[in-house]
């Protein structure tokens, strides 16, 4: 798999320090892509980005697309990632939380906050380039791709809705109601 970003794209448009373990930054990188662009794009169109972007091909439209909504996307997504996992290091002696020395560890409560607040700053990057793909009807595009698996989240209500194709407007109001709870 391609990696889409540079270590440095996040550190410089995020809150997230220059000096952060680039192997774990790049792994939520890869996250980022593996579980939520290439649902966004669809399988077809991910992997058409993937490959012109490897091959320094990216042109048009799709240069547009990746430096105007993938990329900001992506930045953010993968920040989201990295503040889940930064603070552990896993080795052959454990999971544990380094603390170096004249400093405190953040609190759960705290670490849950700066990763929501992180997360809606990606899905607004998310929905404006669901926005721009359906105004713009790529061939590659398809606005939902039954190839994609992607983790599921379990419910807490024992009910189970499994992913169904909606039109843009659906989505819309979909979006617009979330935001009204």
């Amino acid at each position: 798999m391609v990696i889409l970003l540079t270590d440095n794209d996040i550190t410089k448009n995020t809150p997230l320090g220059g000096n952060i373990d680039t192997d774990k930054l790049r792994q939520c990188i890869l996250d980022a892509q593996a579980t939520r662009l290439e649902e966004l794009l669809g399988e077809v169109l991910y992997e058409k980005i993937e490959t012109d972007f490897e091959n320094e091909d990216l042109s048009g439209l799709y240069l547009t697309l990746y430096n105007d909504y993938i990329k900001p996307f992506l930045i953010q997504q993968s920040a989201t990632e990295y503040l889940k996992i930064g603070a552990f290091s896993i080795a052959n002696n454990g999971i544990t939380i380094p603390t170096p020395a004249n400093t405190t560890a953040v609190t759960e409560q705290t670490l849950s906050r700066l990763v929501n607040e992180r997360r809606l700053v990606a899905d607004m990057y998310a929905e404006r380039m669901k926005k721009w793909l359906c105004k713009k009807q790529l061939p590659e595009y398809v606005s939902s791709s039954d190839a994609i698996v992607n983790p599921q989240l379990s419910s807490n209500s024992g009910w189970y809705f499994p992913k169904q194709r909606i039109t843009e407007d659906e989505y819309v109001l979909w979006h617009q109601l979330k935001k009204r709870m």
